[in-house]
């Protein structure tokens, strides 16, 4: 009887739920709704990156992608400045690559005028594609119009969904490239030309409407964000906003709003994927930002990559030219992907570009000015990516200072510099008084110096922040100072800002990447020996600068499966044991930025507790990730000697260990019963300036028993010392060299000059 009972419930349960299922279902011959979609795939920034790799996502990837009905493919900007593909073509390289890959409609970036109005002209009629910019004025009429188009916007229609996009440029653009290259050229308020963009895409019959925009979601870097725009324009029929500029991963619906955003960062380490859904009711976003890795099962265009490949071997004999081979890697660009560090911090590579325009400076000076003082700006937006440790191309600087920016001087007086670097250090706003971490600012002006050094506080007033400023033979400058002459050398972009405008011109020298490289050329005794310059040497601090100071450093381990505990390599020279969980590494380490390897012949990843790199994965809304480095458990444990690490660890914090060393790798005998000194702290090489008249690359060793080194005071442990299992080990310095040595055979060696 129960089971009957149960039975009939079950029944009168089913009945009822078809019952209120009933009115879901069509009646009186009336249509269900009807929904259709279109998919808009989207890249900005570049920069030339449209050659894939492991981590890059070639056009020839985003055209296999486009291969669908309902797809449109657009770019956000500075697509045609960048890399030596880009760069040594005046971004023609890239238009033709676009073209094959099929891309709908792209936004002027301010990087579009580096080459000139001349040359932005050439490459709008060289692309199948129209390129865009609603709010950009020249002469009078908007500089991107054409008998071909409006230059402001397009109606593209897929799938039956008529998809108006226009476009808008940051006004910012006039202090972000050259004043030359924007003569006649004016930008409109981009709030109050998207509002009339809108109208008009409207009136056009447009079912959804996205701004494909270069305006960037950093409020210190431009004076309306995209996420402003989103704001002012919540009350109108915009949809979506594809955004570029700042180098920033943002997917999100802006706070008070229904727009969608959306920006994939830069390098192509991301492609966005907006699918746009319109039904009867309204209309529905879908924002994925894919990866490289999130895309491994798709089939590159094989069309697309033979442009690709014909137009890189063009350039390969030029680029793979052997300059040298770097034992540290010199730190520029987006590092890791991620974090600009030039834009807020000292650099080495920083330190190399401003030393190498002081050398030649020296050169091409007048009799009368010799004797004069010489400091060098180089604005960290200057050189766009890191010169990796190894073998260093010619190639690897074209890549790195893509502007073809030549070296000028002008004299100055201590009081001109001073408003120099209070305006060019204005962008940094906050810090952590505990950690250092600089948590707000960021700009491609922020200044390299050589020459000098300056302390400043983030934290103080804009015109206030410098606290000291002195000459490279500790000679204090006064702000007050309108009398005292010095020579300031930089690249011709610098040079021309306003803030020089009344000083004398003095001499023009060599363009900026054969200077470096020339000094590069010096510096290894033309290649000869190995480049090693040291993470910083003092140069910029903050009021809060401690060497003392230690944090917790964090690198994704990829690959194989890492053991609880790994030991890595630290700015060439020595050894650190951290803890892993779940992949994660977790590092102490001492103040300031750190390079780390796995091992010898492993490209570096960056960390730094001033820029948050390793130290926070997320900020601000933004996703920044961790810094990766790839864990084979085949070459780890090939070249880690567990004799020789365990020795060494036992004796570390006493006088030092006697015995032979040996490289398990390469079976070279390091030392042969040789001291090996106890643990010091490099972490400060504040009186370090390789722009001395006697630099060599020795000068740059990070040995604390070298002068320009700052052991830690007290005989105490080093901060990098900490427990027994994250003790380190100066070994590592003799342990580099020669493996650098034996176990590298670079072709640098036979190569004729």
């Amino acid at each position: 009887m129960k089971r009957s009972y149960c039975k009939r419930i079950a029944a009168l349960l089913l009945a009822a739920a078809v019952l209120f299922a009933l009115p879901a279902l069509p009646v009186s011959g009336e249509p269900a709704e009807e929904s259709k979609s279109v998919v808009i795939f989207h890249t900005n920034d570049m920069h030339g990156a449209l050659a894939g790799s492991g981590s890059v996502i070639g056009a020839d990837l985003a055209a296999a992608l486009k291969q669908r009905d309902d797809a449109i493919l657009v770019d956000g900007g500075d697509a045609t400045q960048g890399v030596a593909l880009a760069s040594q073509s005046q971004g023609e390289s890239v238009i033709e690559i676009m073209n094959a890959a099929g891309y709908d409609a792209m936004a002027l970036g301010n990087h579009e005028f580096d080459y000139g109005l001349s040359q932005l002209q050439k490459l709008r009629e060289m692309a199948d594609f129209p390129l865009l910019s609603a709010n950009t004025v020249y002469n009078g009429g908007l500089l991107c119009a054409d008998e071909n188009g409006n230059g402001a916007n397009v109606l593209i229609e897929k799938n039956g969904i008529k998809v108006g996009i226009f476009a808008l440029t940051t006004a910012d653009t006039v202090s972000a490239t050259k004043p030359e290259n924007l003569v006649g050229v004016e930008f409109a308020d981009e709030i109050e030309t998207a509002k009339q963009q809108v109208e008009e895409l409207s009136a056009a019959g447009a079912d959804v409407i996205v701004a494909l925009v270069h305006m960037g979601v950093l409020s210190d870097s431009v004076a309306t964000t995209s996420r402003a725009l989103a704001q002012a324009m919540k009350d109108t029929e915009l949809d979506a906003i594809i955004d570029g500029h700042s180098h920033t991963v943002v997917n999100e619906v802006v706070e008070g709003t229904n727009i969608t955003l959306a920006q994939t960062g830069t390098g192509s380490a991301n492609i966005g994927r907006m699918e746009i859904t319109l039904t009867d009711t309204g209309v529905s976003i879908e924002e994925q930002l894919l990866s490289a890795a999130d895309l491994s099962d798709v089939t590159p265009d094989p069309a697309v990559t033979a442009v690709i490949d014909r137009l890189n071997g063009s350039l390969s004999e030029t680029l793979g030219e052997v300059i040298g081979e770097n034992a540290v890697s010199l730190w520029g660009g987006s590092v890791n992907g991620k974090i600009a560090e030039a834009r807020s911090g000292e650099t080495n590579l920083g330190d190399l570009i401003c030393d190498s325009m002081i050398a030649e400076a020296k050169d091409i000076l007048p009799a009368d000015k010799q004797a004069l003082p010489v400091v060098a700006i180089e604005n960290g937006g200057g050189f766009r990516t890191t010169v990796q440790n190894g073998v260093m191309t010619r190639g690897s600087f074209i890549n790195c200072l893509p502007f073809a920016n030549a070296v000028m001087t002008k004299e100055i007086t201590p009081a001109v510099l001073y408003a120099a670097l209070e305006s060019f250090v204005s962008s940094v706003t906050a810090q952590d008084p505990e950690t250092g971490f600089l948590t707000a600012g960021y700009s491609g002006s922020f200044p390299q110096i050589g020459g000098m050094r300056f302390v400043y506080d983030p934290n103080a007033k804009e015109g206030e922040k410098l606290t000291e400023l002195r000459l490279a033979d500790d000679t204090l400058l006064d702000r007050a100072d309108t009398d005292t002459r010095l020579i300031l050398v930089s690249n011709d972009y610098v040079i021309g800002n306003a803030l020089f405008a009344d000083c004398p011109f003095v001499a023009e020298g060599r363009g900026l990447t054969e200077t470096v490289m020339g000094y590069v050329d010096t510096l290894t005794e033309n290649g000869e020996k190995p480049l090693s310059l040291p993470m910083t040497q003092g140069r910029i601090k903050t009021v809060n600068h401690d060497p003392s100071r230690t944090y917790t450093a964090h690198i994704a381990l990829t690959g194989d499966t890492p053991p609880a505990s790994v030991t890595v390599i630290v700015d060439g020279t020595a050894l650190v044991t951290g803890s892993v969980t779940d992949g994660l590494l977790e590092l102490t380490l001492p103040d300031g930025p750190h390079a780390i390897r796995l091992t010898l012949d492993q490209a570096e990843a960056y960390v730094n507790n001033y820029s948050g790199n390793g130290i926070v994965d997320e900020y601000n809304g933004l996703t920044l990730g961790w810094p990766e480095l790839a864990y084979s458990a085949a070459e780890y444990e090939d070249h880690t000697d567990t004799e020789l690490r365990g020795a060494v660890e036992a004796t570390a914090e006493k006088d030092g260990y006697t015995g032979d060393l040996w490289c398990k790798k390469c079976g070279i005998k390091v030392a042969s019963g040789e001291v090996i000194p106890a643990l010091g702290n490099a972490g400060d090489t504040s009186s370090g300036d390789t722009s001395s008249d006697d630099t060599s690359s020795d000068q740059a060793s990070s040995d604390p028993t070298s002068s320009g080194a700052n052991p830690q005071s007290g005989g105490g442990k080093s901060p990098l010392t900490g427990s027994a299992g994250m003790t380190l080990c100066w070994a590592a310095l003799c342990l580099s060299a020669v493996c650098a040595a034996y176990c590298t055979v670079s072709d640098s060696k036979k190569r004729e000059r």
